[in-house]
């Protein structure tokens, strides 16, 4: 899932199933992803990751991602 509020972009959930793994599907997704979004005008993108999956975490910096120190907050409402 991919969303753009005007100010950021953002991609969720990405995923890709375990035997389809390393095999250049999730890459395309993101750059299909980016491109859409810079077609909007976009001019960065935002994704969250937890940080004991180290495996996901290498993979978007060899795309090009940069860590951020940031603070993650939510509201439960359910």
């Amino acid at each position: 899932m991919v969303g753009y509020e005007g100010h950021r972009g953002w991609i969720n959930y990405l995923a890709v199933l375990p035997m389809f793994q390393k095999q250049g599907y999730g890459k395309l997704l993101i750059i299909k992803a980016v491109t859409e979004l810079r077609k909007l005008g976009c001019v960065k993108v935002n994704l969250q990751i937890r940080p004991d999956n180290l495996q996901v975490i290498g993979f978007y910096q060899h795309l090009g991602f940069k860590q951020e120190a940031r603070i993650n907050m939510s509201l439960k409402l359910l």
